[in-house]
């Protein structure tokens, strides 16, 4: 997916990435654009955009947007929360669901459930909400779903899902989908690496092959994952930083 960026309050649109550059134009909130990098000029951190096909900028304020994260569920399921205002009101989540029921026990009732990786275990939590303001349903998504997140709340994420905005449970579990070429990159430079010590080794005559090297061999395949890990995160900043500055 390109990389897009949610607009979650107004904000200022700039021609150039210079303060001088700033235009008239503005984004809505709700608003999603495409994004291309992150720029850092005079001490200022510019977020590059496309607008009707011309590169625009925004600065980095994280109050007033959000770039999307695109995964997939790690959990068995989860429920995505769906609602739809009955009247024109420009309803928030807080203004239709609540935590607790009310005194006179009017409200409707809805569970919202994550159900873990081993499909064992599962959290729950329950909201109400009056019906004659909005319309609300859920639906699941299951291990492997696509998952878009489009902000961070305290207990719910929202997501995009079937085109719409719906909400799932803030600690549901999904692995984000990174710049794709640096995970097979990192795999071949450092299975070539690994390959090259051990020919290089065995060759000197210092180890001898056999069922006796299985236990260092499981501790080098340990060695060997987290230092994959620790050179695709370094790999993913220089990649990051280079874009900024250029």
């Amino acid at each position: 997916m390109p990389k897009k960026i949610k607009i979650h309050q107004t904000i200022s649109v700039y021609s150039n990435h210079e303060e001088s550059a700033k235009t008239s134009n503005f984004l809505s909130e709700g608003q999603i654009v495409d994004f291309n990098r992150e720029k850092r000029r005079n001490g200022i951190n510019w977020m590059e955009i496309y607008l009707d096909n011309e590169k625009k900028y925004i600065k980095k304020d994280f109050s007033k947007i959000f770039i999307l994260k695109e995964g997939k569920l790690s959990d068995n399921s989860c429920n995505v929360l769906f609602w739809e205002p009955k009247n024109k009101e420009n309803y928030k989540f807080d203004d239709i669901f609540s935590p607790v029921q009310n005194e006179a026990n009017s409200l409707e009732e809805i569970e919202i459930r994550r159900i873990y990786d081993d499909g064992k275990k599962e959290k729950l939590i329950k909201l109400y909400y009056d019906k004659e303001n909005a319309d609300v349903y859920k639906k699941i998504l299951y291990k492997k779903d696509k998952i878009v997140i489009s902000a961070e709340k305290i207990n719910f994420l929202e997501v995009f899902s079937d085109k719409k905005t719906g909400y799932v449970l803030s600690d549901v579990s999904y692995d984000e989908t990174k710049d794709w070429w640096i995970m097979p990159l990192t795999i071949i430079i450092i299975s070539l690496i690994a390959i090259g010590i051990f020919i290089g080794v065995l060759l000197t005559g210092w180890i001898v092959v056999g069922p006796i090297l299985l236990i260092p061999g499981f501790i080098v395949a340990i060695v060997v994952i987290v230092f994959m890990q620790i050179f695709i995160a370094i790999m993913s900043a220089i990649f990051k930083s280079i874009r900024k500055r250029f």
